[in-house]
């Protein structure tokens, strides 16, 4: 299980909108091929489309979105989309076959 949690946003270090595609990246070098990937968003601007877009048009054929997982009480908001968001994705199976020549 690869589990992503940056900050959303550190002044200097990290911002999730244009810095969260240098992680989803280097997925395909770390997770196993039965592996999942949760990635956590805590970012009220961004909602979780924006993720699995994000992953989808980044390593395109490498994970699957399974679901997102649903806050503690405790983390409840007005709108799901403002609070924290988890997503779960899993190693993808339907990988395009390389033919070595």
């Amino acid at each position: 299980l690869i589990i992503m949690d940056p900050p959303s946003y550190q002044t200097g270090s990290f911002v999730a909108k244009k810095d969260y595609i240098k992680l989803i990246r280097r997925i395909p070098s770390l997770i196993t091929p039965n592996g999942k990937a949760m990635l956590c968003l805590n970012a009220p601007e961004l909602n979780s489309k924006f993720l699995i877009d994000l992953v989808e048009d980044t390593i395109p054929d490498e994970l699957e979105f399974v679901r997102q997982i649903e806050n503690p009480a405790s983390f409840a908001d007005l709108d799901s989309e403002w609070s924290l968001k988890v997503l779960l994705f899993q190693k993808s199976h339907n990988q395009p076959n390389i033919i070595n020549e």
